[in-house]
């Protein structure tokens, strides 16, 4: 009974610090855009690995806190994409262009 318990135990941890990590079943890529498609995203992270990121028709573009469109996005930027649970792209965020402050 001792065992059971016990394996209960290491279950109920790892499941508890799997769900922490998963941040809802979504995740994130932050780097600088490398390449544009019109159907992925190309982001070399801080690590010097490209991520291939795909796009999807509800993909919502922000440029600062105002909504953006695809075009907006150009390599060399830095981006924050978050990933839907498909791990397709939910939302790409630029930063403010200089100019609007």
């Amino acid at each position: 009974m001792r065992k059971i318990s016990m394996v209960l135990t290491v279950l109920l941890v790892l499941l508890a610090s799997s769900l922490a990590l998963a941040h809802g079943g979504h995740g994130h890529v932050m780097g600088t855009v490398a390449a544009t498609a019109a159907d992925h995203l190309d982001v070399k992270t801080k690590d010097g690995k490209v991520v291939t990121v795909p796009l999807a028709k509800a993909t919502r573009y922000y440029l600062g806190k105002k909504k953006a469109g695809a075009a907006d996005v150009k390599v060399g930027q830095k981006v924050v994409v978050h990933l839907g649970a498909g791990g397709a792209a939910e939302q790409v965020k630029l930063p403010a262009s200089k100019a609007a402050h």
